[in-house]
């Protein structure tokens, strides 16, 4: 069995308890627009391309073999490109980059195992991330049972954004869930991400009913587009009435990812926003404080 991911992140330590690895899926069902992860959204490999770090040798013109590989502007014909990554393995500056490669759960299981000491004396386990890992559903499925049965605490970051039959065949071998929650309403969430957020919301109430796992819900905050008092109060409202959350993180926007829509040969559209102040963050938690929920602040000193 096999699937397609984008990267493996060792030693990981905000994807759940304790110090894990984290492996990254390729596809995800939305568009949010501020996605710090671009590469992560089509479930095709990709190649990027960062000009300041090439020296114009040529070798990925020979190396292409569909003509999508130019010495001008731009330099990267993508309408040709299929992401053989040949490219990429022949750049000797590391101007190219593959985003994708398919891999096999008995190879993951491998690269895991390598660090299996340092993940059990701390606590720590596996994340399947993304992208959207339920877009490869059976790959997916297939290596969170393999790691269940190694004795892994497997955590599962979703958007939710799935039927729920196939989330919850996904979430068989899973202990904790990271549940991603944009926008509380439907018309602003499209917008936003590129799909209506009732099918989310839907499986959230579902999800917090499952025996033996446990539940975060995660919410980005985004400075004007779903920073409001109003959405926040709302927000509560529906939390507060659900059983079974354990916790809601709020995470501040960051433009990190930026650089890579331009690698990618994409615009960024909220290259303009900053992140929301320690002020902003900490009165919207206490709209969800007032509710009863216990609310975890991420990226504050």
């Amino acid at each position: 069995m096999s699937g397609v991911i984008f990267d493996v992140k060792h030693f990981a330590v905000h994807d759940g308890p304790g110090i894990r690895t984290t492996i990254f899926l390729k596809g995800c069902p939305l568009r949010c627009q501020w996605c710090h992860s671009p590469e992560s959204q089509s479930p095709r490999p990709e190649i990027a391309y960062q000009p300041d770090l090439c020296i114009g040798c040529g070798a990925c013109v020979e190396a292409c073999p569909n003509q999508a590989q130019t010495m001008g502007r731009p330099k990267i014909l993508r309408e040709r490109c299929t992401g053989t990554g040949s490219c990429a393995e022949e750049c000797y500056s590391g101007a190219l980059t593959l985003y994708g490669v398919r891999v096999s759960v008995e190879g993951l299981m491998e690269e895991v195992e390598r660090n299996r000491l340092i993940i059990e004396t701390s606590g720590g386990g596996v994340t399947l991330s993304g992208g959207e890992p339920t877009v490869q559903p059976r790959f997916a499925s297939g290596l969170l049972r393999a790691l269940k049965e190694r004795g892994y605490h497997t955590t599962l970051d979703t958007c939710g954004h799935v039927e729920w039959e196939t989330l919850l065949r996904v979430l068989a071998n899973v202990d904790l869930v990271l549940y991603d929650l944009k926008h509380m309403d439907p018309v602003q969430h499209e917008k936003m991400t590129g799909a209506p957020n009732w099918l989310i919301l839907s499986n959230l109430k579902k999800a917090a009913g499952l025996q033996g796992k446990s539940l975060v819900v995660r919410v980005p905050v985004i400075p004007g587009l779903n920073d409001s008092q109003s959405n926040f109060m709302v927000l509560g409202r529906f939390l507060g009435s659900i059983h079974g959350i354990d916790s809601i993180e709020l995470l501040p926007y960051h433009n990190l990812g930026a650089p890579k829509y331009e690698a990618l040969g994409r615009d960024y559209a909220l290259a303009y926003l900053q992140p929301p102040s320690a002020e902003r963050l900490r009165m919207l938690a206490g709209l969800l404080e007032a509710r009863g929920l216990n609310v975890v602040l991420e990226g504050l000193e």
